[in-house]
């Protein structure tokens, strides 16, 4: 079912419940026309949230994006607003863009070289299909492996997948609300920086192989689940790999949460 398929059902079904209002307050059924109505249409965007919550995500083959232009950078900063929903950052970018992201309702984006380095900006909406946001009911966004990256992600209460395995980022910043997030670090880059402050939160990251990391923990009521045969606590609130100083490939990760369940490894 297209975007604009699950409009036409959802403001279908608006349309009818307004006609039965009509009809009941014409039979002496019932006296107040407003309030039944916003009952019943608070009601139908419920079903919505939940039909978002329960379906799975649509394939993401012949969904529509936006390819946005590299325009000849030799470097990005790349900025990326969510509202409720679920999210997807990958790499995945086709040769020559910066990026790649699912259209969909409720979206807005620039882009501004500014010497070498181009600076993009995102908006989006929620993904609460079926109502607004892309086809899938997911905001994905697919980005370049060709220039090293700055990312800075802010999202509400999400379901978020943010794999940056195959990216050459060097600094990310994640700013999120009540949300499940799974982290993967770059895996070939020198010097990585992650921050990430968390609301009530789930954190699940996942250090990929031959990565050395430290972990700095700013937390209040915090559950940690963290692999201390790979790192180590080295000092309150810090771990650190036995390697980290030697490594090739290394990330820095600050993390500060509420109440949040942190699990590494």
């Amino acid at each position: 079912m297209s975007t604009a398929q699950r409009w036409l059902l959802f403001w279908g079904a608006v349309l009818i419940w307004l006609a039965l209002c009509f009809l009941l307050k014409a039979l002496g059924v019932i006296g107040d026309i407003l309030g039944y109505f916003w009952a019943g249409f608070l009601l139908l965007a419920g079903i919505g949230l939940v039909f978002s919550a329960l379906v799975p995500a649509q394939p993401v083959t012949g969904e529509e994006v936006i390819i946005l232009d590299l325009k000849g950078a030799r470097q990005a900063r790349v900025g990326v607003e969510c509202g409720a929903g679920r999210i997807e950052v990958t790499s995945g970018a086709p040769p020559g863009a910066v990026l790649t992201v699912s259209r969909g309702t409720g979206m807005k984006f620039a882009s501004d070289l500014e010497g070498d380095c181009l600076d993009v900006k995102v908006e989006c909406g929620p993904s609460l299909a079926p109502v607004i946001g892309p086809e899938s009911g997911v905001w994905r966004f697919c980005l370049t492996d060709e220039v090293p990256l700055t990312l800075n992600v802010e999202s509400g209460a999400s379901q978020m997948m943010l794999d940056l395995r195959d990216l050459p980022v060097m600094y990310c910043k994640l700013e999120t609300g009540a949300s499940s997030v799974t982290l993967i670090p770059p895996a070939r880059m020198e010097n990585a920086l992650l921050d990430v402050e968390a609301g009530a939160a789930t954190l699940n990251v996942r250090i990929p192989e031959g990565v050395a990391a430290r972990i700095r923990l700013k937390d209040s009521l915090t559950v940690r689940n963290i692999d201390q045969g790979r790192f180590p606590l080295i000092e309150g609130g810090v771990y650190q790999s036995s390697d980290y100083n030697d490594a090739v490939y290394r990330v820095e990760i600050t993390l500060e949460a509420d109440v949040s369940v942190v699990n590494i490894r």
